[in-house]
């Protein structure tokens, strides 16, 4: 969100930053990416232009890495933290996500210059990269796959300093009752996708995951450009209204996930935003006068952000520890198609009629409401079955060992 992107350059990089994350430490791979990621800006203000830039080592890289650690972030906080608590850590990250998205308007008033911008919105990365290479201990799910006993106990005796409900089982325990001695054997990045591939449920979850990702990235994208517009003659308004109107989706959305679960909360925000979606359409040629436009793009907005909240919380909790980075990844990898598409998807109404791209819209949202049918519930219920990927999910066992 930070800086303008090449989509087709991400989805090449993506995949490959993703895919280092299941194969080493997850927070030593946030801290260097962080660090490499501030040394690629840095290189990039040196450019004679911003067109030069890209090539080489501008934009298109410094995004790819972003997404990469957007997802990898995640996928390590939900692997230290009970399931019902995931909810609520969605709405930490999607205020985050909101704060960071609001800082680039008055970043943009005060150096206007893509050098400047390019370089205030890098500092945090090396800040912060620097901070967690120091003090961010690594994912208990990760170290118990690993079997590496002495580095989970430490974890337990660290979270038992601070817990007022003190963890009873140790490390031993956790990590025989999770992992096979074949879970623990470390794997080369070739064998992990062929494990994955023989797993012909998992894939199918990777698939229907997939669906939902490119469509909610690609809607999120198109309305968020739309709403720049929202206000006249001020679009650094604008920019900062579409950012703040997700404040609420992320604050009543724990609750539906919490409350209904994690499947019908999916279905529930894509059947909402069909039906906006739909409105839009019978509304948009009052778009510059009429109040109902403002409301449903806004009820689009909400439904289209709640989705794109909804595919980091349920789309990590389906998939098991050893696997969860390389399939959310490819999830994300893919999920750029959407973000390509929504720059030109409103091109269709010159080939059709004004408004064709809203009824494109519509359709994907009843698409994923039928991706969704085959995916698990994981809210409720734990789910016995266990997968070539191997080991009971980072949501069973810290459910089982109240960690």
């Amino acid at each position: 969100m930070l800086l303008d992107r090449d989509d087709r350059s991400d989805a090449k990089l993506d995949k490959v930053l993703s895919d280092i994350g299941p194969a080493s430490s997850r927070s030593l791979f946030i801290a260097l990416s962080m660090c490499f990621l501030w040394t690629l800006s840095g290189l990039t203000t040196m450019s004679p232009s911003y067109l030069s830039a890209r090539p080489s080592c501008g934009p298109e890289f410094v995004t790819a890495g972003d997404h990469a650690l957007t997802v990898i972030n995640w996928v390590m906080a939900i692997e230290c933290l009970p399931i019902n608590s995931h909810a609520i850590y969605s709405f930490i990250l999607g205020l985050a996500w909101v704060l960071g998205y609001c800082a680039i308007t008055p970043m943009a008033l005060i150096w206007p210059h893509w050098r400047g911008m390019q370089l205030l919105t890098s500092i945090p990365a090396l800040i912060f990269g620097v901070i967690i290479l120091f003090t961010l201990p690594e994912s208990i799910s990760w170290l118990v796959v690993r079997g590496k006993e002495p580095e989970v106990q430490k974890w337990i005796n660290a979270a038992n300093k601070s817990a007022k409900k003190k963890i009873t089982v140790n490390a031993k325990q956790i990590i025989m009752e999770n992992c096979s001695e074949r879970d623990m054997e470390e794997e080369s990045f070739m064998a992990q996708i062929k494990n994955l591939l023989r797993d012909k449920y998992t894939m199918l979850c990777v698939a229907m995951e997939s669906i939902l990702w490119i469509v909610d990235f690609m809607g999120y994208s198109q309305l968020s450009i739309a709403g720049t517009g929202i206000i006249k003659d001020n679009c650094h308004l604008g920019y900062i209204f579409t950012g703040v109107v997700e404040i609420v989706c992320y604050a009543i959305l724990p609750i539906f996930l919490d409350k209904l679960g994690r499947k019908p909360t999916v279905m529930i925000v894509h059947f909402i935003g069909f039906l906006s979606l739909l409105g839009m359409f019978f509304t948009q040629r009052y778009a510059d006068s009429n109040v109902a436009f403002l409301i449903v793009w806004l009820i689009a907005k909400f439904s289209f952000a709640s989705a794109f909240m909804c595919c980091f919380v349920y789309g990590s909790e389906i998939f098991s520890t050893s696997c969860r980075s390389m399939c959310v990844g490819i999830c994300v990898t893919l999920s750029n198609l959407g973000a390509m598409a929504s720059l030109h998807v409103s091109d269709l109404d010159s080939f059709t009629f004004p408004g064709f791209y809203l009824l494109v819209f519509a359709f994907c949202s009843i698409l994923c409401i039928l991706a969704t049918i085959p995916l698990p519930e994981t809210a409720h219920r734990v789910n016995e079955r266990k997968n070539s990927c191997s080991e009971l999910s980072s949501v069973e066992y810290i459910k089982k060992t109240k960690l």
